[in-house]
C-alpha cells in the first residue's frame, strides 16, 4: 500500500512536469523569447514526440537481459531531471540561436530519459496495483496532476504583470522541482522482472496490412500535436503573457475531456479520431481566419485544439488495444511506436523547411493533413 500511494504521488509529479515543460507551449514560448530562429521551433513537438518512441525497440531488447527495472527508470528520471537544468542554464547564460541549439540538445536527452522511464514504468505500476486498479491509478494521477498545473497557471496569469519578466524561468525551476520531487517519491519503489531462460528470437518484422493502415492513419493525426507550437507563433503577443494562459488550457483540456473521450472510443475509436480530428481542424480554421484574436480567443482555439489532442490519443490507444490481441497487439505498439517516430521527424524536417520559404502559413498544409487523416480512416478496420 504504501509504494501504491509512492508511486501515485510520483506519477503525479511527472505528468506536472511533463506539462509545465511541454514542448507545445513552454518551450515555444522559450524559443521564442530568447530570440531562436523560427524554425527550431518547428522541431520541438517533432524531437519531444521521435526521441520518446525511437529508442523503444532497442531499450526492450537491453530489458530483456535486465531485471531489475526500477534502475532504469532511475536513469531516465536522472536524465530528464538533468536536462531541465540544463535548459535553465542555457535561458540564463545565453540567447539568440546558441540558447535555441542547446535547449534542442537537452530536449533530445530529456526525451531519450522519457522513452526508458515510459517502458519500465509499466512494469513498476503493474508490480505495486493488481489488475482492475491500474486504470484507476493512472487517472488518479492524471487528474491531481491537472488539478496542480491549473493552481499553478491561474496566479500566473492573474500576475503577469509583476511576474511577466520571470514567467518563463518559473515555469522551468517549477518543472524541475516536479522532476526532482518524482525522483524522490518513486525511488523507494523496486520492481524486478521475470525474463525467463529464453534465447533472445531475431526480431522480423511479419504484419498484415491493418499495421501498416494504422501507421498511416496515425502519422497523419501527429498534425493534431505538430501544430500546436505555431498557435503561439501566429498569436502576436507577449509570450510569456501567453503561456500560464495556454498551460491552464492544456491542463483543462485533459483534464475534462479525458473520461467523455474514453467513453466515445469504448464504442468506437475509430469515431473517436474522426470528431477529434474535426475539432483540430476548426481549431486551425479559427487560428486562420481569427487574425485579430484576443487573449480570451485565443485560449479557446487552443484549448479546443488541446481537447481535440486528448481525443486523438485516445483514439488511436484505444484501437491498437482493441484491434489485436496478445503477442500481435504488442508488436503492433512497439512497430508503430518506432515508425511514427520516423515520420514526425520527417514531418519536423519538412515543416522547419518550409516555415523559412512559404508566403503563407504552414498550418494551411497541417489542416489539410489533418483532413485527409480523417477521410483515411475508412480504410482502418473496426476494431470492436
Amino acid at each position: 500500500m504504501k509504494q501504491k500511494k509512492l508511486l501515485i504521488t510520483g506519477l503525479s509529479l511527472n505528468k506536472l512536469a511533463d506539462l509545465l515543460i511541454s514542448a507545445k507551449t513552454t518551450l515555444t514560448a522559450l524559443l521564442i523569447s530568447i530570440g531562436a530562429p523560427v524554425w527550431m521551433i518547428g522541431w520541438l513537438v517533432p524531437i519531444r514526440e521521435s526521441g520518446a518512441l525511437l529508442p523503444q525497440v532497442l531499450i526492450s531488447i537491453y530489458l530483456r537481459k535486465h531485471t531489475q527495472r526500477h534502475l532504469v527508470w532511475r536513469v531516465g528520471m536522472l536524465t530528464q531531471t538533468l536536462s531541465v537544468f540544463c535548459m535553465l542554464l542555457a535561458v540564463i547564460l545565453f540567447s539568440g540561436g546558441l540558447a535555441g541549439t542547446l535547449i534542442l540538445i537537452s530536449l533530445v536527452f530529456l526525451s531519450l530519459g522519457r522513452s526508458a522511464c515510459s517502458l519500465t514504468v509499466k512494469d513498476m505500476e503493474a508490480d505495486v496495483a493488481k489488475k482492475g486498479e491500474r486504470g484507476n491509478l493512472i487517472g488518479i494521477a492524471s487528474t491531481v496532476s491537472g488539478m496542480v498545473t491549473l493552481v499553478i497557471a491561474i496566479p500566473l496569469a492573474i500576475y503577469d504583470g509583476s511576474l511577466s519578466s520571470n514567467v518563463l524561468l518559473i515555469v522551468l525551476c517549477g518543472s524541475l522541482l516536479s522532476f526532482v520531487l518524482t525522483l524522490i517519491c518513486v525511488w523507494p519503489v523496486k520492481t524486478t522482472v521475470d525474463v525467463g531462460d529464453k534465447e533472445e528470437k531475431a526480431f522480423s518484422i511479419d504484419f498484415d496490412a491493418t499495421v501498416y493502415k494504422f501507421i498511416l492513419v496515425r502519422g497523419l493525426f501527429v498534425h493534431s500535436a505538430l501544430v500546436a507550437p505555431y498557435f503561439m507563433i501566429e498569436k502576436n503577443g507577449d509570450v510569456k503573457e501567453l503561456l500560464p494562459i495556454y498551460i491552464g488550457a492544456e491542463a483543462t483540456a485533459a483534464l475534462l475531456s479525458s473520461i467523455i473521450w474514453g467513453k466515445i472510443a469504448d464504442k468506437s475509436a475509430k469515431l473517436t479520431l474522426q470528431i477529434s480530428g474535426l475539432l483540430a481542424i476548426i481549431s486551425c480554421i479559427g487560428l486562420l481566419t481569427l487574425q485579430t484574436t484576443t487573449i480570451v480567443t485565443s485560449a479557446l482555439l487552443f484549448f479546443l485544439l488541446s481537447v481535440s489532442h486528448a481525443g486523438v490519443r485516445t483514439g488511436r490507444k484505444t484501437y491498437s488495444l482493441d484491434v489485436k490481441e496478445g503477442h500481435e497487439r504488442t508488436e503492433l505498439v512497439g512497430f508503430s511506436n518506432t515508425a511514427i517516430g520516423m515520420i514526425l521527424l520527417a514531418f519536423g524536417a519538412l515543416y522547419a523547411a518550409l516555415t523559412s520559404v512559404l508566403t503563407f502559413s504552414v498550418v494551411y498544409i497541417m489542416a489539410g493533413m489533418l483532413l485527409l487523416a480523417i477521410i483515411t480512416t475508412v480504410i482502418l478496420p473496426d476494431e470492436k
